[in-house]
């Protein structure tokens, strides 16, 4: 049995998130562990009042967990999520109750972030700090059209031949497994952009050929271990942030490594992932490698 994590804050992000992990805990036979980080000055309420008490404590916040989660899900569910009320704050006290977990779920801004902001601090610091696989679920489902009855769920995940896209890959195609879903495995191919500056002819059949032999390499090589696993192999000619966000659009799920080939090694996130988990139409799952994981526990 896993382990999941989500925040819970009282904000719409959050009761979303929350959903979205609960049903992610009953198609896995995953424990569900719920958290709220609050202070003096950061306080939600049974009912989701906005007043300030002096005298708010840890039976209030627990209160208004349970509140939160019971309005959420219903009775019945609520019984079986474990709550946590922690004073502390809320980045700190999500990494800490996640840092024996399998994924970390939260809400792409809390309550008390500015509108204006695509990703909130603390769902920045979950990213860039996490050492388990992070999603990022938002309160509306942006997805363009609803599915044809009977269509297949999909379960997109990017691939760029890097350590960090095989972690993702691997995880995507058990989250398929689990799903019932089919695999879209996509690879993103363009010449190098110093091409464009050449009087030459760019051999876009050259550049695509390589690609195509990219793709059926890491697909092959994870194939056998996943048979029960329809793989859909899909090359696309652009930047991998726009492949992704187009697969994305009718996918339950799409997952990512933390960094890809062309990140630079210092950082702990790479642009693609920063991009999707920005603007994608439906959860982000961002996978950090094994390195990054060693790394993050030292």
């Amino acid at each position: 049995m896993g382990r999941i994590v989500v925040g819970v804050d009282g904000s719409e992000h959050g009761r979303r998130a929350l959903v979205w992990a609960h049903h992610e805990a009953g198609l896995r036979g995953d424990d569900l562990t719920a958290v709220l980080a609050w202070g003096l000055f950061d306080q939600l309420h049974v009912g989701g009042g906005a007043s300030f008490d002096p005298d708010y404590g840890p039976t209030d916040a627990t209160a208004a967990l349970d509140a939160t989660i019971a309005d959420t899900l219903g009775a019945d569910a609520a019984a079986e999520v474990r709550k946590e009320a922690v004073c502390d704050l809320p980045a700190r006290a999500l990494l800490d109750a996640a840092h024996d977990a399998d994924l970390l779920v939260v809400g792409p801004r809390g309550r008390g972030e500015l509108r204006e902001l695509m990703l909130g601090s603390v769902t920045q610091a979950c990213l860039h700090h996490a050492r388990c696989p992070v999603a990022v679920v938002r309160a509306s489902d942006q997805r363009a059209a609803a599915k044809a009855a009977g269509a297949d769920q999909r379960v997109v995940v990017g691939v760029d031949g890097s350590d960090d896209s095989a972690h993702a890959l691997r995880w995507a195609l058990v989250d398929a497994r689990v799903r019932g879903a089919v695999a879209a495995v996509v690879h993103a191919w363009h010449p190098p952009y110093s091409l464009s500056f050449s009087a030459a002819a760019v051999d876009f059949p050259a550049f695509e050929d390589a690609a195509t032999r990219l793709l059926d390499r890491v697909v092959d090589a994870v194939e056998p271990e996943f048979r029960d696993v329809p793989i859909e192999r899909v090359l696309v000619s652009g930047s991998p942030t726009d492949a992704l966000l187009g697969a994305a659009q009718d996918a339950e799920v799409v997952v990512v490594g933390g960094r890809g080939v062309g990140g630079f090694r210092g950082l702990l996130l790479g642009s693609v992932s920063q991009q999707l988990a920005h603007h994608a139409p439906c959860p982000v799952v961002v996978v950090p490698s094994a390195a990054a994981r060693s790394a993050r526990s030292s």
